[in-house]
């Protein structure tokens, strides 16, 4: 496996981690957070890996407010459980 930052990964875990925990204010913390991330995960695991992860979990058109905050925690469960994987993998390696 080519490009792979543990510290990064770790740190992109922890990240979903607290963002998961959030009641309040989590739609707006998780939109913050997409921004930057992307570029995080293109550096922790390469441009390859960081699309894959990109696209796990729901893709529907949410139909109202909790059905959007649904949509976003089952893809951070997603992306969490991938970076989670690929930890185990390299330490394998």
């Amino acid at each position: 496996m080519s490009e792979f930052n543990r510290e990064m990964v770790e740190r992109l875990i922890a990240e979903i981690d607290e963002l998961l925990a959030l009641r309040q204010g989590f739609t707006e913390a998780y939109r913050e957070w997409r921004e930057t991330a992307l570029d995080a995960m293109i550096a922790a695991v390469g441009e390859e890996r960081a699309a894959e992860m990109e696209r796990l979990g729901p893709r529907q058109s949410p139909i109202n407010r909790q059905h959007r905050v649904h949509i976003y925690r089952q893809r951070l469960h997603a992306q969490r459980k991938y970076l989670t994987d690929l930890l185990e993998a390299e330490a394998g390696s």
